[in-house]
């Protein structure tokens, strides 16, 4: 570092020299001149002379600069070389420091391996030595007989446990086929309400312009039990944990999606149409249960599912005002209890009907 600062000085105060400087001839000085033009001839040809010393020590500095340099150049690789030296040899110890601590731990382990066999080979000197002190004072047959009550009560652990293990497959067999029966149960219940959404779609389309004439459609919806409030509500719009749901992808495990609100209400509370529209009846579908459909029009639907029944006369393809009474409270399909299974859909896509509600 010393040696570069040194360079860099020498090379600082000598930059404004060029490296090589154009030296003039000397001429010849003619004695018979006069004596001031003589002696001014006589100092020119001095003053080259000292120019040409000057500019051979210019060179000599030169020369030793680019030597020095060179000298520099040649020790920074060295040190790179050593510093690639001392990184191998880190890397190195601590590969070894790794193996030396592999080593510690197998020991360790070993150690505590030959420990458990000590105390294990010990438990059964102490064992046999009972044993044996158990014969020289019953004698041989009360030996013999201690060894067959325990050897009985061996089988009777034995046979305990077949028994215990017998009981968990019978369990686990029938718990598989409950599996299997839900799967097959969930597989009817998507297939249903795919069928009933591809209808509800058509007849979407057929009635969309009566709905319409009729008043509904409008996006205005009002509860749909007006003598069971929202605080009647015991399950919201949203994720599930209930395997029979309908499957969303964003939701966590097991995925599944509430597709409208829960209202608890007695059973045979009376349900009214949220808004005015035309009615599609589909009694005893496995999801859903009695299921009523009411087509606003505009892309609107509200579906009413687990209904005890239907309201007298009410028939699919029927307008239904809004407020109108068009169904009862039931427990029908895949349900729990006693509740409405309440839906609003905007051109067959499920929303949160408190959006509407307000709940």
């Amino acid at each position: 570092m010393k040696v570069r600062l040194l360079i860099a000085a020498i090379l600082a105060t000598t930059a404004w020299a060029p490296q090589s400087v154009q030296i003039a001839s000397a001429i010849y000085c003619y004695p018979g001149d006069p004596p001031a033009v003589y002696q001014a001839c006589v100092n020119y040809n001095s003053g080259i002379g000292q120019q040409v010393n000057n500019q051979n020590q210019l060179n000599n500095i030169q020369s030793q600069i680019n030597n020095t340099i060179s000298q520099i150049n040649a020790i920074d690789v060295m040190i790179a070389s050593l510093r690639n030296q001392i990184a191998a040899q880190k890397a190195l110890i601590a590969q070894t420091q790794a193996a030396i601590d592999e080593l510690s731990r197998q020991i360790r382990f070993g150690e505590a391996s030959l420990i458990r066999q000590k105390a294990h080979v010990s438990v059964r000197e102490q064992l046999l030595n009972q044993r044996l002190r158990y014969v020289d004072s019953h004698g041989s047959l009360n030996y013999v007989q201690l060894v067959l009550t325990s050897l009985k009560q061996q089988k009777e652990a034995e046979a305990d446990l077949e028994k215990n293990l017998a009981t968990e497959a019978a369990a686990l067999a029938f718990e598989k086929q409950l599996a299997a029966q839900l799967a097959d149960q969930y597989n009817k219940v998507q297939a249903e309400r795919a069928a009933i959404d591809a209808q509800v779609a058509q007849l979407a389309q057929q009635y969309n312009a009566a709905a319409i004439r009729a008043g509904g459609g409008n996006g205005v919806f009002e509860w749909p039990e007006p003598n069971c409030g929202p605080s009647c509500m015991s399950q919201r719009f949203g994720c599930s944990s209930f395997y029979l749901e309908v499957y969303e992808p964003s939701c966590p495990y097991p995925h599944k999606i509430h597709t409208g609100i829960d209202i608890a209400g007695p059973y045979g509370t009376q349900i009214v149409a949220a808004d005015t529209g035309v009615a599609y009846l589909y009694p005893g579908s496995v999801g859903y249960g009695n299921l009523l459909v009411i087509i606003h029009g505009n892309g609107y639907s509200t579906y009413y599912g687990h209904l005890s029944g239907y309201a007298p006369g009410l028939s699919t393809g029927q307008v239904v005002p809004r407020g109108t009474t068009v169904a009862f409270e039931g427990s029908t399909g895949w349900s729990t209890g006693p509740h409405l299974h309440f839906e609003i859909r905007v051109n067959g896509v499920y929303k949160d009907p408190c959006i509407w509600l307000g709940c």
